[in-house]
């Protein structure tokens, strides 16, 4: 895993409790996951390190953005998706022109307001799209009609 060109280092969440003075001291160098086992990854890193990605993110959100609004530059770019998003090569030509324009608002509004869930959720969708384009069988799954009534069904517990 790597975080603005340096390795992020990963330890337990158990080698922090008892060495916190070394993990801490490893902070300032570079980005340290603690690894859980009954819990998501915890992220230590320094503040100044993620506001330079979240300036840089910043920044290439808005050049997108501009770039977007030439019809030109925004088929250019679209038609170039799958360089840099293979699997965009998926999408019908249409629809990786949709996904540029969904990309690059979406990436601004999220920089504007420092939270970037709904970037990621966007991707994701398209990148979901984009297989049912890719799996046929998939699609047809679908879109069979079910009938009869709604069923509830419970959320599995983590076990």
């Amino acid at each position: 895993m790597y975080i603005v060109g340096m390795a992020v280092a990963e330890h337990t969440f158990t080698f922090m409790l008892r060495n916190s003075g070394d993990v801490l001291d490893e902070v300032e160098r570079r980005d340290v996951v603690l690894r859980r086992r009954d819990g998501e990854d915890l992220f230590l890193g320094l503040r100044s390190r993620e506001e330079s990605v979240r300036d840089a993110l910043g920044v290439l959100a808005r050049l997108l953005l501009a770039a977007s609004v030439d019809p030109k530059t925004r088929q250019r770019v679209a038609g170039g998706l799958s360089a840099s998003l293979p699997w965009t090569a998926f999408l019908p030509q249409d629809e990786r022109g949709d996904f540029l324009e969904a990309l690059t608002s979406t990436a601004a509004a999220c920089v504007e307001i420092d939270t970037f869930g709904p970037l990621a959720r966007l991707i994701e969708s398209w990148r979901a799209t984009a297989e049912i384009h890719a799996n046929p069988e998939l699609g047809k799954l679908l879109r069979v009609k079910h009938v009869g009534p709604a069923i509830k069904v419970r959320r599995p517990k983590a076990g």
